[in-house]
């Protein structure tokens, strides 16, 4: 028994004499040396985890809470979105953000209470989804009601979790996801509204502020304003400018128009009187003070920011506001509502 070559034994390696193994190993094998050594470390690492690990596990409770099968929406990740990829348990079609590039391109954020009662008095359509504390689920019982039976989404989510979904804190608790409007142009305008005796439109220009715009729209929507001509009807989207307008946003029709020069000759072809306000009076510009010139039944009135004189030689009246020296000048969207005012009571 003894005499038993050495060939003949069984070669059984231990993790413990890995090192020793490989030293006893033929000339022939030496160049692979290297590669078995980490093959024998790893099965080292391996045994020694297998008798060195303990198990564990958490015992059941009776009060342990059953977790939904309703997908959640988590907000705790900053660079969570609300059209974020959301798909069915089943093999049903996917829900609303499975494309989320079109998704924030067609959709958009809207905030604050009367802005999203707005929204769902005007065009309860195009809402696709609401975020909601519970403070407020009271005063949007009928919205939530319609929601249910339309079958669209509702979170109930906490001030923190809205305040970073709408990157403000101005968001009175509520959040709507709603479908952007398409905007007109100004024929497909004057052929809707062609049978209106009394029509006013503004035509506004270089003024990208949302929160002078939210303001303007808001004195056009109280003062009944129809339409609203702009080269960048997005800039209507944004959820500063309707949470400012206070839902007036949605009373009006946006007018997209890429040449506001042909526009006001088209404005002038269909026997509406141009008004151009300047934002402060100038002794270089012509005008009249607002109080000595009469406004006729249809109106154009034309604003910016930044005077554009191409603009003001279009018009067929140039208006101001008269200052003093402490103030020579308001604020556009302020202007803007005491110039529809005195069209309004003069019509």
């Amino acid at each position: 028994m003894n005499d038993i070559s050495e060939k003949s034994k069984p070669t059984i390696f231990y993790a413990k004499n890995s090192q020793s193994n490989v030293k006893t190993r033929s000339a022939k094998d030496k160049g692979s040396d290297h590669q078995y050594k980490r093959k024998n470390d790893g099965f080292q690492s391996n045994s020694k985890a297998k008798h060195d690990r303990i198990e564990t596990f958490r015992p059941k409770t009776a009060n342990r809470t059953k977790k939904s099968s309703k997908p959640q929406f988590d907000l705790s990740d900053e660079h969570e979105s609300p059209w974020q990829k959301k798909v069915r348990d089943n093999d049903q079609t996917p829900t609303f953000g499975y494309d989320e590039y079109r998704q924030k391109k067609e959709e958009t954020l809207v905030y604050s209470e009367n802005s999203c009662k707005a929204v769902f008095k005007h065009r309860r359509s195009a809402i696709v989804k609401l975020f909601i504390t519970q403070d407020m689920t009271y005063q949007f019982k009928d919205l939530i009601s319609w929601l249910v039976k339309q079958r669209l989404g509702y979170d109930i989510v906490s001030t923190e979790q809205i305040t970073k979904l709408t990157q403000t804190p101005h968001h009175g608790g509520v959040c709507l996801i709603v479908k952007k409007r398409i905007p007109l142009n100004l024929l497909d305008y004057l052929s809707k509204y062609d049978d209106k005796v009394n029509d006013c439109i503004i035509a506004i220009d270089d003024v990208n502020n949302p929160h002078n715009l939210g303001g303007l729209i808001r004195s056009a929507a109280f003062f009944g304003v129809n339409g609203v001509i702009l080269r960048q009807t997005n800039l209507l989207d944004s959820g500063s400018a309707m949470r400012v307008a206070e839902g007036g946003i949605e009373a009006i029709e946006s007018i997209k128009s890429d040449d506001f020069i042909a526009s006001i000759d088209i404005l002038k072809q269909h026997g509406y009187q141009v008004v151009a306000l300047l934002p402060c009076q100038l002794k270089s510009i012509t005008s009249t003070e607002l109080c000595q010139l009469n406004f006729k039944k249809k109106v154009a009135l034309v604003i910016f920011q930044q005077i554009n004189t191409k603009l003001i030689n279009c018009a067929d009246n140039v208006v101001h506001l008269k200052g003093n020296d402490n103030m020579s000048a308001l604020n556009i969207s302020v202007a803007t509502g005491i110039v529809l005012s005195t069209i309004k009571y003069q019509s």
